[in-house]
């Protein structure tokens, strides 16, 4: 006897039919896209010959009538309604049900409906072929046998099946459509042999093409070698401690990796995955602590007790292991490899050798086969500086994010000091203990004296850039009138240009105690953006408030291209004569249109609202003019907690 769902199912199903019929008739009701109609177009050629139609279902259920079509709709109910009691649409209900292929797609396996517009047509119009096992991704539920060899067909519901090598009852972690449980009742016999044998992480995938772990998949780097990686962009890879080019070919199929909804719905750290049976973040597996508690951690050594206290873990597994996340696009970040910042090129090099650049977000590209250069864009129209002549625009590298060498997101921080005032012997205090700028992964001083502060641990001799030396006023406020000096420090920097291969520029004063790797967290967030902090809010009320305070002054990459571009605007119209370079910097940024985040974690500031070194949470701190008290303060951010 049908139920109500399919009786519901059908009246919509057959009334978007006869309306779809109408439209190719006579154009009174166009509802569907050019590929939307011929899906259904396909669908219903196979009427004669089959009388599932279950690409036809699929494929209907892509759209809504539209209120126009209201009456002929209901008029066609009742067609489909005679139909189904007649028995001949029985199988409508399973179409319709969430879910009912959440592991369809052959190579897309794991591509259902519920995600189809980013799949073709055919990745969601899957039907198993009558007379035959089925293949990888296609529905067993009839066949009850798999092709492959060692696989056996198990069930999610009564309406879907796949071939699978194991099945844990429960959500599927690698289910791309649903978090709905898996029943894992074994349909027909496992199919005799071994499960082909993929690859490992670190192992040629050669041979195999194809991999054990996740969210992988088989390239080719050489004839020689072929490993399994999340994504791949021909060149060299950035990350590697070679910088061999890859072809970046792909081999064989995608090993899925965890589903969107996985770190939603499943269990996060601390919370019982009794119930849940899965794990929020990747790597973690539900283990068993006794019968009243289980928890979601990477590993765990059966007996053994977190604390003295803890009754002994049994480390039963509950459901499976979470994998690393679906996530095919190349993820720009993370630390680059010692050998970038040393071979790689600067903008207006030739990179048609190192196949690789230093600006964030810049791709080596051709102009010809004589000429490559690295460019964040790159337009094939004629070039007027150029003769008129065109760049093919090939690219031949990785898109770079920056020389991020001892951290990301990548940091340029830099001083202005006076060599023969205390700050000298500060800076080379700091330099000598490896801490403040000298921990960011690119850093400058400046001066308008000569001065040697020493090698740091990276190797690398510091002495100032030089600026003209101009005199310092007193501002509004009554602290130093510098902008103009600072105006001077900033054109020396934009010069340089390296602020260009970081994604962050720090400002920072000699007696700011900077803990670099915090400044990382704090602006980890906003990385793209084009913005300044501003670090102070003092005085709520003030129409100046909040503010970015001098001692720690951090611009995102875009927003120092904005300066670099704009910053004559700020100097012939902005009345600064006698504003200090905080202010300046403030009303500059803002003049120019460069965009401000709020974060008042990233300086602690005894000018501002009080500098606590024990703050765990807080990035720098200021003023410590002395060797003494800077050396005191940088041990207590940083002593071990």
């Amino acid at each position: 006897k049908p139920s109500v769902r399919s009786v519901l199912t059908s009246i919509f199903l057959w009334s978007y039919y006869t309306l779809w019929k109408m439209s190719k008739q006579d154009g009174e009701c166009e509802l569907l896209t050019a590929s939307d109609g011929e899906a259904i177009n396909e669908a219903s050629d196979r009427e004669a010959s089959n009388p599932d139609w279950d690409g036809f279902a699929a494929g209907a259920l892509s759209k809504l009538p539209s209120r126009r079509c209201t009456l002929v709709a209901s008029a066609a109910a009742a067609v489909g309604s005679v139909l189904l009691l007649s028995g001949r649409l029985s199988f409508l209900e399973t179409a319709a049900v969430e879910a009912s292929r959440p592991l369809r797609g052959g190579r897309d396996s794991l591509v259902g409906l519920s995600n189809k517009k980013n799949v073709s047509k055919d990745a969601y119009l899957v039907e198993e072929d009558d007379g035959l096992c089925a293949a990888s991704g296609a529905s067993c539920q009839k066949s009850q046998c798999c092709q492959e060899p060692g696989m056996q067909c198990y069930t999610k519901d009564n309406y879907w099946a796949q071939c699978m090598e194991s099945c844990i009852p429960g959500p599927n972690v690698r289910d791309q459509v649903s978090p709905m449980p898996w029943a894992c009742e074994k349909l027909g016999p496992r199919t005799p042999g071994k499960p082909q044998e993929c690859t490992g992480d670190g192992e040629d995938c050669s041979e195999t093409k194809c991999c054990k772990i996740g969210g992988t998949q088989c390239f080719r780097k050489n004839k020689f070698w072929s490993a399994c990686r999340a994504s791949c962009e021909p060149g060299p890879d950035l990350t590697s401690t070679s910088n061999e080019s890859w072809e970046c070919t792909a081999l064989g199929p995608r090993t899925m990796g965890a589903a969107p909804w996985v770190s939603q719905q499943c269990a996060h750290g601390g919370e019982d995955c009794r119930f849940k049976k899965c794990c929020a973040e990747a790597g973690h597996q539900c283990y068993s602590q006794s019968s009243g508690y289980a928890q979601c951690r990477p590993s765990c050594t059966k007996g053994e007790k977190v604390m003295p206290y803890d009754p002994p873990w049994e480390c039963d597994e509950i459901g499976e292991r979470t994998p690393a996340f679906e996530n095919p696009k190349v993820s720009h970040a993370g630390m680059v490899a010692d050998w970038v910042p040393k071979q790689c090129s600067a903008a207006g090099e030739s990179c048609m050798e190192s196949k690789c650049c230093f600006e964030v977000g810049a791709k080596c590209v051709k102009k010809d086969e004589n000429w490559a250069a690295c460019r964040v864009n790159c337009d094939q129209t004629p070039d007027p500086n150029d003769g008129n002549k065109s760049w093919s625009c090939e690219q031949i590298g990785p898109q770079s994010w920056g020389l991020a060498v001892k951290g990301w997101p990548s940091l340029y921080c830099f001083s202005l000091y006076m060599p023969s005032s205390y700050e000298g012997g500060l800076l080379k205090s700091i330099l000598q203990a490896n801490g403040g700028i000298f921990q960011c992964d690119g850093y400058d001083v400046y001066a308008a004296e000569d001065d040697f502060l020493g090698t740091t641990k990276d190797g690398i001799d510091v002495k100032p850039v030089q600026i003209p030396k101009i005199a310092v006023g007193v501002s509004q406020d009554g602290t130093a009138g510098n902008a103009k000096l600072f105006m001077a420090v900033w054109d020396k920097v934009i010069a340089g240009g390296r602020f260009r291969n970081y994604d962050w520029t720090i400002k920072v004063d000699p007696d700011a105690v900077l803990i670099a790797w915090r400044i990382r967290d704090h602006m980890r967030p906003h990385l793209g953006q084009t913005v300044y902090v501003v670090n102070c809010n003092k005085f709520p009320g003030s129409p100046n408030f909040p503010m970015m305070y001098g001692a720690v002054e951090i611009f995102s990459q875009s927003a120092m291209i904005q300066y670099a571009l704009n910053s004559w605007k700020c100097g012939q119209q902005l009345p600064w004569g006698a504003w200090g370079e905080d202010y300046y910097m403030t009303h500059c940024m803002d003049f120019i249109g460069v965009g401000r985040i709020g974060d008042f974690g990233v300086l602690g500031d005894n000018e501002c609202t009080g500098a606590n070194c024990a703050d765990t949470y807080t990035a720098s701190f200021h003023p410590f003019k002395d060797v003494g008290s800077w050396m005191q303060c940088w041990g207590q951010a940083t002593a071990p907690r």
